[in-house]
């Protein structure tokens, strides 16, 4: 029972996990800049990085995050 319960947590957490990968790639080709929202400076690349416990971590706000605090900047 114990073994069935934390497969489905690993893949579960493996999910999410891609999701966030996927998702950080469609945007960041579409973006130019990036806008923290927790500082408003506007950025060449996010801010946000993937802690080895994964979490995020903004290096502008230095403190970790969740969500990601960059935003697209608008044109």
């Amino acid at each position: 029972m114990k073994r069935s319960a934390l497969a489905l947590a690993l893949g579960g957490l493996m999910t999410v996990l891609g999701g966030v990968a996927v998702l950080g790639t469609a945007t960041t080709r579409n973006a130019d800049k990036w806008v923290c929202a927790l500082t408003g400076k506007t950025v060449e690349a996010c801010c946000c990085l993937q802690q080895k416990d994964g979490k995020l971590y903004c290096t502008l706000a230095k403190k970790t995050v969740d969500p990601c605090c960059c935003k697209p900047a608008g044109k």
